[in-house]
């Protein structure tokens, strides 16, 4: 649901999932939202018209969390799947799945300056990764 963060009232219901939506995230511009779900799903809503764009799919298991890297161009997403996924925010191509994890990842958020991924995992670790290489940091 989008809601007028002023008078507090529903603006619209975003309905495209068919599990628990885990999070929504703004694209940093706020021309976009995306959403995650146990739907194994990823799904970006243009936020002026509230139609669904794309459905983002590759994850195996629920989609716990995603982030917007800083200037708007990748979506980073995590699963119980224990991977997390970087995907170009444009084009909505998978560009890597990113693999170290021994349990589900719960967390993913980008670095203010875009250059690292962090990833939270009830394996009890936190990774940082570099988003250009896909490598553990």
């Amino acid at each position: 649901k989008v809601w007028d963060a002023k008078t507090y009232t529903l603006v619209f219901t975003l309905e495209s999932h068919t599990g628990w939506v885990t999070s929504c995230k703004w694209s940093p511009d706020g021309t976009h939202i995306a959403s995650c779900s146990n739907d194994k799903t990823v799904k970006v809503w243009d936020a002026k018209t509230f139609k669904l764009v794309t459905t983002l799919e590759s994850h195996t298991s629920y989609v716990r969390s995603c982030s917007w890297s800083p200037d708007g161009t990748h979506i980073a997403s995590c699963s119980w799947d224990k991977t997390v996924k970087v995907w170009n925010a444009r084009t909505y191509i998978l560009l890597s799945t990113l693999e170290s994890h021994t349990s589900a990842v719960m967390s993913c958020s980008w670095s203010p300056d875009g250059i690292h991924v962090a990833s939270g995992s009830w394996d009890n670790t936190v990774k940082v990764w570099n988003a250009k290489t896909y490598t553990l940091v």
